[in-house]
């Protein structure tokens, strides 16, 4: 117990930067900026977490250096042919601590590539680690006990929230997103914020692309009816 309270009093969150620029015959085609979390003082825990974001970061700088590299080559190329001018594609990792206490770490991912069209892709995922342990925790598992609520009753709502937000006109949800989002609701896709959950849909799943990710937040509320902070 000592161990584990020196662990826990010591778990630092750090993030780590790594920035190039890859070139085609000198001229800048793709330029990289990747963060991401490394913790220390969190033992074998943090080992673990710190592998599982050091190979994230792999997997996109693998992905940024070859395709995306290769697709940026390709519209340099296109343009010179056309006399058009050229902007560098751009590719960033980034992300955010949403919570942190004592058992509890969670950590929210964003990946960006902007290409020739200058439109945004954003991929958003989410993180909830079981401290000191290092292991993914479920998203349902930070609901209060006596409050923890049924696949369907969190559809629906989800899906109040979505309509509200329809009326309001706050966000561009496609008129079918309850239909939908069943399919793309994910515990992959999942933050602990001090609001709530936040559960992440991929963009172009329920809304246009100019809405990137759309984010449905799940208040948690202790028995006196106050939210969990």
């Amino acid at each position: 117990m000592a161990n584990q309270s020196a662990e826990r009093s010591l778990l630092q969150v750090r993030w780590t930067q790594e920035k190039r620029v890859l070139t085609l015959e000198k001229v800048p085609v793709l330029e990289l900026d990747l963060s991401w979390p490394q913790l220390s003082g969190g033992g074998r825990g943090g080992e673990r977490i710190n592998r599982y974001y050091q190979r994230l970061a792999k997997a996109w700088r693998s992905r940024w250096g070859r395709e995306t590299y290769w697709l940026s080559c390709l519209d340099l190329a296109q343009r010179r042919e056309e006399s058009r001018p050229f902007r560098p594609w751009s590719a960033k990792l980034e992300g955010e601590v949403t919570w942190q206490d004592e058992k509890v770490l969670s950590v929210r991912m964003d990946a960006w590539e902007v290409r020739g069209d200058g439109r945004p892709l954003q991929v958003r995922t989410g993180d909830l680690w079981e401290l000191p342990e290092g292991v993914p925790l479920p998203a349902g598992s930070c609901l209060p006990p006596r409050k923890r609520q049924s696949h369907t009753r969190l559809l629906k709502q989800l899906r109040e929230q979505g309509e509200a937000r329809r009326a309001a006109g706050d966000c561009f949800l496609d008129r079918d997103f309850a239909q939908k989002l069943p399919k793309y609701l994910s515990a992959q896709r999942c933050c602990r914020t001090p609001e709530g959950l936040e559960f992440y849909i991929p963009q172009c799943a329920l809304a246009p692309a100019a809405e990137g990710v759309v984010t449905f937040t799940l208040p948690l509320e202790g028995e006196n009816g106050k939210k969990l902070t």
